[in-house]
């Protein structure tokens, strides 16, 4: 039973923190850090079991409650479950990886970014860049669109009901309009709003009132706002769901800095609780300054040895990493319009380091220069023995970040796997 699970591995991790609270914490063995790692590893993984399983729980109540109106026949991306994936560490990516390239990829294809502008779409290498790109992530797992024949077989007027019947009548005329106006946008005859609004998830929408970009949070509801105005409170068979499992559902209110230091704002529905090793923004800001401080020589030394080959200018940014994807485009876009600039540099607070003028002057300069400066970062990053010590940097303020969490994603885990429970009596009442 899951309950029966959790509460052992509970226990087996506060035996194994009383052992090594001493030692494995204080780095007084190799194989006590690994034992920390591989411990922490099988928390996560055990977090994405009990999220993949609790929210597969909510869609059958979701979907219980919709065929008792009637509705036998479900929208398959909102009802999808999904199977987690086995993490095997504790990150999947390390700073350093974005501007140290491999010696040989690095004198093949340099960062890449020549085959991302305007002249490289025309390139006819860039089509083997990006054959070799594919082939390098295929094996990362695939994913299958669910079968939506069933669906798309309905009338619109069956659909629009049960979109009505999921979240309410005002959610649905809020994403979609009316009746009306969701029968003539699938003929054909109706147009979606100016700016698109992305379909939610079962169990997480979010609103941005003034920015484009939506924040996503496990057990929210995504929305963006645009001028549909806010969102509103989930009803239908989605808040029945809810309140059984976590009672009323909660709308956040959150500021930020916008454009040009503007505040502005953005706000969500919430319901679940959330793991603390996915919600806690400092966990993220705590790694990135602990991994910071234990390679600032190493990063000192770095700059030396490339400003040293003629790169100058050059600064580490607040994500511990070389600006390489923000200099390569202010290269090749220093002819394009305005616009296009825009859209491809954006806002960012990176220093970017000049142009220099041995860049040269055309694509085939700058796809060189680039390859070049790949190749003799990759060098320094060898001399420096910078990869390894970053790797190890990297995993080591994980480890500390999330065993400083440890008891609290328990907790979390506890809980949800009581809401699994709850969730079962409701689907065998």
């Amino acid at each position: 039973m899951p309950g029966t699970r959790g509460a052992a591995a509970a226990a087996a991790a506060a035996a194994v923190l009383a052992l090594t609270a001493g030692c494995g914490m204080l780095g007084l063995g190799e194989d006590a850090e690994e034992s920390d790692a591989d411990r922490l590893v099988e928390m996560l993984n055990e977090s994405n079991r009990v999220d993949a399983e609790l929210s597969a729980a909510e869609f059958r109540i979701v979907e219980q409650c919709l065929e008792a109106e009637g509705y036998t026949v479900h929208e398959p991306w909102m009802m999808q479950s999904y199977e987690p994936e086995e993490q095997e560490s504790l990150t999947d990516y390390y700073p350093h990886e974005t501007f140290l390239i491999d010696p040989e990829e690095a004198a093949e294809y340099g960062f890449g970014q020549w085959a991302n502008s305007p002249d490289g779409w025309e390139d006819p290498a860039a089509e083997d860049y990006y054959a070799a790109e594919e082939e390098e992530y295929e094996d990362e797992g695939t994913w299958e669109e669910p079968d939506s024949t069933e669906w798309d077989a309905l009338s619109p007027e069956d659909q629009y009901g049960w979109y009505v019947a999921y979240q309410g009548q005002e959610y649905a005329e809020w994403q979609y309009g009316t009746a009306q106006d969701y029968a003539d946008m699938m003929s054909g005859e109706g147009e979606w709003a100016e700016d698109a609004v992305e379909e939610p998830s079962s169990d997480s929408t979010e609103e941005e009132d003034t920015s484009d970009e939506a924040v996503e949070e496990e057990g929210s509801i995504d929305f963006e706002e645009d001028d549909m105005g806010p969102e509103p409170k989930p009803g239908g068979c989605q808040l029945e769901m809810i309140e059984a499992l976590y009672g009323e559902p909660e709308l956040v209110e959150e500021t930020y800095e916008g454009e040009g230091g503007a505040e502005e704002s953005y706000s969500y529905w919430t319901y679940r609780p959330e793991n603390p090793a996915w919600a806690d923004e400092a966990l993220w800001e705590d790694i990135e300054a602990d991994y910071a401080a234990q390679m600032a020589d190493l990063q000192d030394e770095l700059i030396d040895c490339i400003t040293g080959k003629g790169y100058e200018g050059w600064e580490f940014d607040q994500y511990n990493s070389l600006p390489v994807y923000e200099f390569f485009n202010t290269l090749y876009y220093q002819n394009a319009s305005e616009e296009e600039q825009d859209m491809m540099l954006g806002d960012t607070e990176a220093v970017v380091p000049p142009l220099p003028d041995e860049a040269g002057d055309s694509y085939e300069d700058w796809k060189a220069y680039e390859i070049q400066t790949a190749v003799d970062f990759a060098a320094c990053g060898e001399e420096s023995g910078y990869a390894d010590a970053s790797e190890k940097a990297y995993e080591d303020a994980h480890v500390t970040a999330y065993a400083a969490i440890e008891q609290d994603v328990y907790a979390w885990q506890e809980d949800m796997r009581d809401a699994i429970s709850k969730a079962q009596e409701l689907l065998d009442a």
